[in-house]
């Protein structure tokens, strides 16, 4: 008997409730479908989600490695390697995503001919590989007014941007570092020169310095100490990083496609309404609540609104599909909700489509 494993990891400061009765519901269902296969839901045991990106992915590594000789010696299986009995669905929200994509690049670059651990594909829910959208710090000015973007720029001002900007976007640590130079180059490199980092950052806000601002008042709106905060910035700058090195994850991915496949649930809310307006003509004004932010909060396009940035251009867009939520009023409210079926109104569609791509997935199984 053949053994499928969906195990799920959380993302940035998540835990064991993160997903709720999803792995439940999904497991209910695919053993319905697959009464001679034995379905396994495992959440992944809560990992500090600081530091480095690449020792959570080698510490889940591990773990898969370990929970597949396990699960092999209980099968009796006569050959893991050649003819594995035990399979794979990485599941993962939010900047769990890059923990399992990373994962899954790194098992297939060992041999083209075998998957070791079996992973037979990747879901991910709202996993900012491309980094968030523009408007998921501002969403809270938006509910609130035009006085938190006053906190905001005061927060900004009070705090040492430089040094919290330089941990989210900071160059990988693991790339070789260049010799040191001149007393005013190493200075240089300490203060880097945001006015010259204008424009939209992979993040998807509008500069460096609004990044980093933003950042420290989500931190300080989530009660953390910003000393406590330095490792665990380190680990979500991994989603800071230039278009091109965030593009080389999906590139990745899709090259090995025919052997792991990976697909991305991006949160999409309605356009939020000016609370100066009223009834049917009512429209959002995002100038009007906060003056400063500009169209930072308005939407793509149409208005729709996400909390991680979706990409236009193939192959990079095939990863992404859309999962409304009519209820939820902001992007991060969005997020942490997207496995509350009280809370999300495309909850039941989800689990319903996901066992369908489980299913797809599992009979590709040799």
């Amino acid at each position: 008997m053949k053994t499928l494993i969906l195990v799920y990891v959380h993302g940035f400061k998540g835990d064991r409730t993160t997903f709720r009765d999803f792995p439940s519901d999904v497991q209910e269902r695919l053993q319905r479908v697959y009464p001679k296969t034995k379905i396994v839901s495992l959440i992944y045991p809560p990992y500090e989600t600081k530091g480095e990106l690449s020792a959570a992915v080698n510490s889940f590594i591990s773990f898969l490695e370990n929970k597949t000789i396990d699960e092999e010696i209980l099968n009796g299986t006569a050959s893991p390697l050649m003819s594995p009995t035990v399979g794979f669905i990485l599941v993962a929200h939010s900047m769990g995503g890059l923990v399992i994509a990373d994962a899954a690049t790194q098992i297939l670059a060992r041999d083209k001919s075998i998957t070791f651990p079996k992973v037979l594909g990747l879901l991910c829910f709202d996993s900012p590989f491309l980094g968030l959208h523009t408007s998921v710090f501002a969403q809270d000015v938006v509910e609130r007014g035009s006085a938190k973007f006053k906190e905001l720029k005061s927060l900004s001002a009070a705090v040492p941007i430089g040094t919290v900007a330089s941990y989210l976007f900071a160059k990988n640590s693991q790339e070789p570092k260049k010799e040191a130079g001149t007393k005013d180059m190493q200075q240089k490199k300490a203060s880097p020169n945001w006015g010259k980092i204008a424009g939209i950052a992979a993040a998807g806000i509008v500069t460096t310095a609004a990044a980093a601002a933003g950042t420290v008042w989500y931190l300080k709106s989530q009660n953390m100490d910003l000393n406590w905060a330095k490792d665990h910035l380190i680990f979500v700058g991994a989603i800071f990083q230039k278009p091109a090195v965030l593009k080389e994850r999906l590139w990745n991915l899709y090259q090995s496609k025919d052997r792991v496949q990976m697909i991305n649930y991006y949160t999409v809310i309605q356009p939020v309404q000016s609370e100066t307006g009223s009834g049917s003509n009512s429209k959002f004004d995002t100038t009007e609540i906060v003056k400063g932010l500009g169209k930072i909060v308005g939407g793509d396009g149409d208005g729709i609104r996400t909390f991680c940035n979706v990409p236009k251009d193939v192959p990079y867009s095939g990863f992404f599909r859309p999962a409304a939520n009519k209820k939820a009023r902001g992007e991060i409210e969005a997020h942490i909700s997207i496995f509350d079926s009280n809370k999300n109104t495309g909850y039941d569609s989800l689990v319903t489509e996901n066992v369908e791509i489980v299913s797809g997935w599992m009979a590709n199984w040799k």
